[in-house]
């Protein structure tokens, strides 16, 4: 009964999100959008004369899909109706990922309660509730779906079928390869833990200040903070700052036995696994490289550059980014972080790589490109939280709040923001709040006035939740 409430509530969002507005640029695309599209329209005839590049092979099969389905039932290609058949595919990549997550609460046996935490982590936020309906030129649907597809087969150690929608994830997102490998390849032992009072160690303090040098030179160098003005410079100085605190912070929740894991690492991990893991991607990367084309337009550089550029703006933002698109995941983390470390640990080096390269990744990257890895995240504090006894009150205001910060309910177009869009009204525009509405979700456009304003909000939300944690929260036991 339970199940169906929530695939309920879902659907009705869902169902007046498709048809509520759309992005007022480009009958209803914008940016990477408007080239997706027209991959929709035109997949089999660029294949054939010219191809796609590298970085466009990785994230083509959707919009490959689009163009086939559309094909094989001789429907026409104009913009209204490639939205509207790229809407029914998200529609499906949703139905997909919650098929998923039914079987992966099968397999962890989730009672009643955390079934319907997980499934508010999981879709109870701005990704699924407005964004794909919003823009749905978008990779991140099948992304998110087929990182649900992982996440199943690993828990079942079914590694041929792991080994599949790896594969087909290659040609959705980059990182759906890099996880599948590592899942595939590395020893899944439970990482030990410390036994006892923990040894001290410089290695978090040595972490500590080695990341913020490395963004530091990153970021003056490779994005060109130099040329901003001085306020700007400081604002990244802070941020940078921020960094070691959060280093500091997890090492201290951290009871993982690091020494003896990096022991147990080198004993289990077999040499011939590893060459076939490596020869397994040095394999599909000359694969792509032979189907791809036009490889002297990749503009890696200048990517890099533009990523750079829009990182550490203000203290603690990616953190803020990753939770404005992808829910109270963020903030549920840090709060039972000492409980997620632990699960991560159980689930072998493999897991602990993934998350430790999305922690970097989500310093630079914004935050759709971890589509593929929510689910992983998600299904690990899943894990973690089901130590912990949660009331009917616990869980629906967990979900009202998760509805709230999703901001689904917030209409985003305005006058002001087509103008933006359409380039006619100057940069002059994307510190109002008529354009901040959709530029807070966008990489590096959020205005310091939206960020203190949200900010706020998500720290009255984090403290607020976690003396109730600590008041009715009751632990079950370790």
């Amino acid at each position: 009964m339970r199940p169906l409430l929530l695939i309920s509530i879902l659907a009705l969002i869902v169902f007046f999100q498709i048809n509520g507005e759309k992005i007022p640029a480009n009958e209803g695309a914008y940016g990477d959008g408007v080239f997706y599209r027209e991959v929709g329209r035109n997949f089999l005839d660029d294949m054939e004369e010219s191809g796609y590049n590298l970085v466009q092979l990785t994230r083509i099969l959707p919009f490959g899909l689009l163009n086939l389905s559309f094909s094989a039932f001789h429907i026409v290609k104009d913009n209204q109706g490639l939205q509207n058949g790229m809407i029914i595919w998200q529609v499906i990549y949703l139905g997909i990922a919650l098929y998923w997550y039914f079987r992966i609460s099968k397999k962890l046996r989730l009672k009643p309660a955390i079934f319907t935490l997980g499934f508010i982590l999981l879709f109870a936020n701005y990704a699924w509730l407005k964004s794909l309906w919003y823009h749905p030129f978008s990779p991140d649907g099948m992304a998110f779906a087929l990182g649900m597809g992982q996440v199943n087969y690993f828990l079942r150690y079914e590694k041929f079928k792991l080994g599949m929608v790896s594969i087909l994830g290659t040609f959705v997102s980059p990182l759906l390869l890099i996880s599948g490998l590592l899942m595939l390849f590395l020893p899944g032992d439970k990482l030990p833990l410390h036994e006892g009072e923990r040894p001290k160690s410089l290695f978090p303090a040595a972490l500590a200040l080695a990341l913020p040098v490395l963004f530091a030179l990153l970021g003056w160098g490779l994005g060109a903070w130099w040329t901003e003005d001085l306020i700007s410079q400081i604002f990244h100085l802070v941020a940078l700052a921020f960094i070691p605190f959060l280093v500091i912070y997890a090492a201290k929740k951290s009871s993982i036995d690091w020494d003896l894991a990096i022991q147990q690492f080198k004993k289990r991990t077999k040499s011939d696994r590893i060459s076939k893991g490596v020869m397994a991607l040095v394999g599909i990367l000359l694969l792509l490289i032979l189907l791809s084309g036009k490889n002297e337009t990749l503009g890696l550089l200048s990517l890099a550059r533009e990523s750079a550029r829009g990182m550490f703006r203000f203290p603690g933002d990616f953190i803020l980014s990753n939770s404005l698109h992808w829910g109270l995941i963020g903030v549920l983390t840090l709060l039972y972080l000492y409980r997620f470390l632990q699960e991560m640990g159980k689930l072998g080096w493999s897991v602990v790589l993934i998350f430790a390269l999305g922690l970097l990744f989500s310093l630079f990257f914004k935050a759709t490109t971890f589509a593929a890895w929510i689910p992983l995240w998600a299904i690990i504090l899943i894990k973690g939280m089901k130590r912990y006894r949660w009331s009917v009150k616990d869980q629906m205001l967990l979900g009202i709040v998760a509805l709230v910060f999703s901001l689904f309910w917030l209409s985003i177009n305005t006058d002001e923001l087509a103008l933006y869009l359409g380039g006619e009204g100057g940069s002059d525009l994307i510190s109002e709040w008529a354009v901040q509405k959709w530029a807070m979700h966008q990489h590096g456009l959020i205005s310091f006035g939206t960020y203190a304003l949200l900010a706020l909000a998500f720290g009255l939300f984090t403290l607020s939740f976690y003396w109730r944690k600590k008041r009715y929260l009751r632990q079950m036991g370790n």
